[in-house]
């Protein structure tokens, strides 16, 4: 009789527990991401007319369950996209993680459909909400900020899952930066150098009023335009290869790639697309299982360990001091 040999399930996997404040960090950043876009744009500018396209928002097929479509003409546009960021706060302060992951990617998906132009982010917001779906269904935890974990230890299959679908999640954003990157090879303005010469002068996407006196003269030198365009495809296969390497490594590639984006951020005012991919970044470059000694975090830990000294050596005085 044949039998299958299943292998066994690596230990890495069996002892995989997401309940960290990384995952915490990056549903925070995703959300302030997504929040700019509802609550600072006006209706008009989200759904601005697209020539070839039918006015938006856009309710067909699946469409239908974006935020902005259910209920038919019942709220106005602005009515549904303040309420729609409503929903984000409780993920931006990190309450309640498990009941709020599939409202945060109801959240994501009413974005990515039903805007007439949305950008990138968007797309990279509503797959992550999508993927961190089954962390967020384990999560039992009241804050996302919690170091503690949860209340129980993960199962054998659950914790499987949740390690399967981090690696999915790490070669998504991988795959991100290796297409930006490779793509850009076979365009001639970017293989030459002076690509970033044209994007940053475009009215439309180009760099804000603010920075136009100090970077044009250094668009117009062929040397720095050429450093500074080919730096940007240098950085996007760095961060497409570091999955590769070592945690250690990909430590420090996750501040190339935030300084990649905040300088987006800074020059052409892309901070919503900033946010989300800084989440991205969190998520796919930081060990999830670790947690992050975020500054606030850090000094509550040392005055409890201060206050616990304190109280022991009280204890340990009081205890000396009893007559025998």
């Amino acid at each position: 009789m044949l039998r299958l040999r299943i292998p066994a399930v690596p230990e890495a996997a069996e002892r995989f527990d997401p309940r960290t404040n990384v995952y915490g960090l990056m549903r925070t950043l995703m959300a302030v991401g997504m929040f700019a876009t509802l609550f600072l744009t006006p209706a008009a500018a989200l759904f601005h007319p697209v020539i070839g396209m039918k006015d938006a928002p856009y309710c067909d097929g699946l469409s239908a369950i974006s935020g902005f479509c259910v209920g038919g003409d019942a709220l106005s546009p602005d009515v549904r996209r303040y309420l729609l960021a409503a929903v984000l706060i409780p993920v931006m302060i990190g309450w309640r993680p498990r009941f709020w992951v599939i409202p945060h990617w109801w959240v994501a998906f009413s974005i990515a459909s039903s805007l007439s132009l949305p950008e990138g982010g968007d797309m990279v917001g509503l797959i992550l909400t999508l993927a961190i779906v089954p962390f967020g269904l384990v999560d039992d935890r009241r804050w996302h900020w919690s170091t503690e974990g949860g209340s129980k230890q993960l199962g054998g299959s659950a914790a499987a899952f949740c390690y399967v679908t981090h690696w999915a999640i790490r070669i998504q954003v991988a795959g991100i930066y290796f297409q930006s990157s490779v793509a850009k090879f076979g365009v001639a303005e970017w293989a030459d150098g002076t690509a970033l010469a044209y994007w940053l002068n475009d009215p439309s996407f180009g760099l804000l009023p603010f920075w136009q006196p100090v970077m044009q003269p250094l668009l117009e030198n062929p040397y720095t335009v050429a450093a500074l365009t080919w730096g940007v495809l240098v950085m996007e296969l760095s961060l497409a290869f570091s999955l590769f390497w070592k945690a250690e490594v990909r430590r420090r590639t996750l501040w190339l790639g935030i300084a990649l984006h905040a300088g987006i951020a800074l020059f052409m005012g892309l901070f919503s697309f900033a946010f989300i991919m800084f989440g991205a970044l969190v998520i796919a470059y930081r060990v999830p299982t670790t947690n992050i000694a975020l500054p606030r975090f850090a000094a509550l830990r040392a005055r409890r360990a201060a206050r616990d000294d304190e109280a022991a050596d009280t204890s340990l005085r009081e205890t000396t001091l009893v007559p025998g």
